[in-house]
């Protein structure tokens, strides 16, 4: 089992294995963290070394910090788009303990879309990705995703890969199911041929 897999196996269904996960672009972790990193870690140093009798103040402000920042990476991780062999699973985390999943399964798929705009999104090459949901208005976005074309591709990819090996699944279910009713109807028919010529 990856790493992946133990995160994020609350949100796989049985025999569901992750392909990719797609996570924001690092730069918005890191703009997000700068704050928190400056306030929280850099502030309570320099402090200390300007006024090292305060040691317990600004250790605790230091421990503070760290959680900020800890919090912070794990609103960007999990924050994210699992591709698995079945779909996506759209994973919104709003704080520790507000989470929202929307899953849309590979069939399901719509449309799929990107846009970057702005001068940063394109330097970075990041920006916002959409999937549309079939018969519904029911759209996932993944917000400042990186490399979102590629995404894009990837997510196409995995798509095409499902409904071809479901189409050989069914095609294999339907020659079993032809294959069974001629055999019954064979044998069926053997048997009424020994009971006329009895």
């Amino acid at each position: 089992m990856t790493f992946a897999e133990r995160l994020f196996a609350g949100y796989l269904d049985d025999g569901e294995k992750i392909l990719y996960v797609a996570h924001r672009h690092i730069l918005i972790f890191k703009v997000k963290a700068a704050k928190t990193t400056f306030f929280g870690l850099t502030v309570p140093f320099i402090g200390y070394l300007l006024f090292p009798q305060f040691l317990v103040g600004f250790l605790i402000w230091a421990i503070v910090g760290v959680f900020g920042y800890f919090y912070h990476f794990l609103d960007w991780y999990f924050d994210c788009w699992i591709l698995t062999n079945a779909g996506v699973i759209d994973i919104e985390r709003n704080g520790l303990f507000d989470v929202t999943t929307t899953r849309i399964d590979y069939h399901m798929i719509e449309g799929i879309a990107y846009t970057i705009k702005g001068v940063l999104q394109t330097l970075f090459n990041y920006g916002d990705i959409t999937i549309d949901k079939l018969g519904a208005k029911t759209s996932v976005v993944l917000k400042d995703a990186a490399n979102p074309r590629r995404l894009e591709r990837i997510v196409m990819r995995y798509q095409e890969q499902f409904i071809y090996e479901r189409s050989v699944r069914d095609h294999q279910a339907l020659k079993t199911m032809l294959s069974d009713m001629i055999s019954y109807h064979v044998h069926h028919q053997m048997l009424n041929e020994e009971e006329d010529g009895e």
